[in-house]
């Protein structure tokens, strides 16, 4: 018998090339699914790891939101608190309270004035 291209790629079994053609597109075909199924795992792990990340960024969102109204209001308990000791201290010493005001506007003029 001749060696054929059928014979010299499969020697101890004669395939025929309708056969070959058979098992390869089934071979062709179970790759395609093993292929279809990695994907779908890999969809699947990226959407749990993007669902992650957002449950973790919107946690620290609400821990930053959280922290900054707890410093705004304590800022403003500071500034409450000072803008009543400079009232009181204004009402205390009103001569003085004037003289100080009066010097901090000359210094800012004599400071903002045009050198000619």
């Amino acid at each position: 018998m001749a060696n054929t291209p059928d014979s010299i790629l499969h020697p101890q079994t004669r395939v025929t090339q309708p056969q070959a053609a058979r098992t390869m597109s089934e071979q062709t075909g179970k790759i395609a699914q093993d292929v279809r199924e990695l994907g779908s795992m890999a969809i699947g792990s990226a959407s749990e790891a993007l669902e992650s990340v957002k449950e973790r960024g919107s946690e620290m969102f609400d821990s930053v939101k959280e922290r900054g109204g707890e410093v705004l209001e304590d800022t403003k308990d500071r500034l409450g608190r000072a803008k009543d000791g400079f009232g009181d201290y204004v009402a205390e010493n009103p001569f003085k309270s004037v003289l100080i005001a009066a010097g901090i506007g000359a210094l800012i003029g004599y400071s903002l004035r045009s050198r000619n």
